[in-house]
């Protein structure tokens, strides 16, 4: 895991600070490759770009696979034709490898980097989508005077990119806080504020809150073209798209969860291939927990985990995390603890390295986590994002199962499925904040000014969004969730120098489960289903059989009405901020909670105004 920057122009400047100011990404070493026509006149160059255009790489290491120096970045094969910078994992690179060498190439490193590289000599672009793992990387190809650019299926790894039309250049980054020190102009982008404030919607588009920096988007190649030497041309395509595979569309239950076990503990498996200390994140959940307890009983080594603990009972799972502890013995518990205190300390911090803002305290439970593991030296944890979109985990999914069934005429299954829904006491579906959410309802809280009032909303996501369940799962996976629990995953865990790694988005499982049928998913009631009954045998059963749903939750309602309320009510008090009525978001904060406006909301107002004057 790794930071990279890079530069396609005629412009000079120092790379070294676009590189330095992510030193949390790699502190284990840095590297550059620049060829400036400007400046150098050698042969090397001249073959590659002529006399206008220049290229810079600039990379910091965090060393995970093969940590000899010759793994080093930015990396070049023998020829010297091609260079790469790259940030994540091929976790099949040891396959691949294979492959490789019997057809005739030699390899002088053990890093899946040279396997990347020597994978886009042979296969050219065809190269990624033969990549089981998570990137973001860039690839100076001096045959075709090109640089691609290439980001994982799910977006799990960064890459953000700036065009300059009037100086005909494109610089990208894995963080937006580094175009900055190269001398992008930072401007806020109005078009996506609404949106996050109204409704919580963050990273749906490829727009982010710096006006002319965007997201590449997943599953995207960018390729950066320079052939004529005058001007340069810029192409993005997909090279993989969430489609339905036809041999699991009607594969049978019993059938489908021995294929959903074989799949999720490969990719577990695959994910534990590592030269560095290596751990898990345990909230207590069910997607924590299965890949804990799959690890558990792949290995006979001690499996170290982390997890947020909280004094107040609601909000504490580390009863279901000791059940793990107590039926495998090789699972070794560590605990933090977030508090109000903490969360006055930290607050600054986390909003620093996410680079943009955020909609919940909850990211801070995961920080705590992420400070935990690397204070125990551990250098890389397993995660469980990506569950719940592709085994129907939020209460949402429920919704879009009944909506599925009734437009379908499935009245059985409708009714049955509604029978268990209004069986349940721990399943919490008829949360007024959600529906509200989904409905449209609008806060009673006038929290725009005039000029934010001018701002408007791109975004759906009511029950008109979809019409089956499989239709919001792909919405969430590509728009509404991945990217931005992604981003927060990316931020979090590389401001403390650690590399996460997803099981659940390993692509032959979400491929599988998105193929499956919904009635595997919901189930006499219970959702993710499938997981549940396909690793019966693995999970205790006080977890298997758990409807609640909290995932490193904090007790922000409760925090904002008790110790941190004075803290709150003077913020608003004081806050100046062009696109809210202070004023009335203030008074609102004043009957907070009587009034039954969300804490969200308030959290949301607070974080943007924050993030706010920290750049403008």
């Amino acid at each position: 895991m790794c930071g990279i920057f890079g530069y396609v122009g005629s412009e000079n400047f120092d790379i070294k600070k676009a590189t330095d100011i992510i030193i949390h990404r790699g502190p284990d070493s840095e590297g550059f490759l620049q060829y400036i026509p400007s400046l150098n006149k050698t042969k090397k160059e001249s073959k590659i770009f002529g006399s206008k255009f220049g290229i810079s790489y600039g990379f910091r290491r965090l060393q995970i696979i093969d940590l000899k120096e010759k793994s080093n970045q930015p990396y070049s094969d023998l020829s010297q034709n091609y260079h790469l910078i790259f940030n994540g994992e091929i976790y099949n690179y040891i396959e691949l490898r294979k492959e490789l060498i019997t057809l005739g190439y030699k390899f002088v490193t053990k890093s899946d980097t040279e396997v990347l590289l020597t994978s886009y000599i042979e296969w050219g672009n065809a190269c990624f989508e033969k990549f089981n793992g998570m990137w973001a990387v860039s690839i100076l190809d001096i045959k075709a005077n090109k640089v691609i650019c290439c980001r994982d299926r799910f977006g799990i790894k960064p890459l953000f990119y700036n065009i300059n039309n009037d100086k005909n250049s494109v610089c990208f980054a894995s963080e937006i806080k580094q175009f900055f020190e190269v001398g992008v102009v930072k401007e806020i982008n109005e078009n996506v504020i609404k949106d996050f404030i109204d409704t919580a919607i963050l990273d749906s588009t490829n727009e982010t809150f710096f006006k002319g920096i965007y997201h590449l988007p997943a599953a995207s190649l960018m390729e950066i073209d320079f052939q004529d030497h005058k001007k340069i041309n810029i192409n993005i395509s997909k090279y993989w798209n969430l489609e339905i595979d036809k041999k699991y569309s009607k594969i049978n239950y019993t059938a489908a969860k021995a294929k959903m076990k074989e799949l999720f503990n490969d990719s577990v498996k695959l994910r534990f291939r590592s030269d560095v200390p290596i751990g898990s994140c345990l909230s207590g959940g069910l997607d924590s927990s299965s890949i804990v307890v799959s690890a558990a009983s792949q290995f006979d080594f001690t499996i170290n985990t982390f997890t947020s603990k909280f004094d107040i009972k609601k909000f504490d799972e580390s009863n279901y995390v000791e059940n793990i502890a107590d039926k495998y013995h090789n699972v070794n518990v560590n605990y933090c603890q977030l508090t109000e205190d903490t969360f006055l300390s930290e607050i600054d911090k986390v909003i620093y390295h996410q680079d943009e803002p955020f909609g919940a305290m909850s990211l801070l439970a995961q920080w705590e986590v992420m400070k935990l593991a690397k204070n125990k030296g551990v250098k890389v944890l397993l995660d469980g994002q990506g569950g719940d979109e592709l085994l129907a985990g939020y209460r949402k999914f429920y919704a879009f199962y009944l909506k599925e069934k009734l437009l379908s005429f499935s009245l059985i299954k409708f009714f049955t499925a509604l029978f268990y829904l209004l069986k349940s006491k721990e399943f919490n579906f008829f949360d007024r904040e959600g529906i509200e959410r989904y409905l449209g309802v609008k806060s009673s809280v006038n929290y725009f000014s005039e000029k934010g009032k001018t701002l408007t909303s791109k975004s759906i996501i009511g029950f008109s969004s979809s019409s089956t369940l499989q239709e919001r799962s792909k919405l969430d996976i590509e728009k509404h969730s991945y990217p931005q629990l992604l981003r927060f995953e990316d931020r979090n865990s590389m401001a403390f120098s650690i590399e996460t790694r997803v099981p659940f988005m390993d692509y032959r499982l979400v491929e599988f489960l998105y193929s499956i049928s919904s009635d595997f998913k919901i189930r006499k009631g219970f959702t993710k289903a499938i997981l549940r009954d396909a690793l019966k045998d693995l999970l205790p059963t006080e977890i298997r059989k758990r409807k609640s749903k909290l995932g490193f939750s904090t007790p922000q309602d409760i925090w904002m009405n008790d110790k941190l309320r004075i803290y709150f009510e003077k913020y608003f008090s004081e806050m100046k901020n062009p696109y809210f009525d202070t004023k009335e978001i203030h008074n609102s904060f004043k009957k907070y909670p009587s009034n039954k406006v969300s804490s969200d909301l308030f959290f949301r107002i607070y974080c943007f105004d924050s993030w706010y004057h920290k750049h403008f």
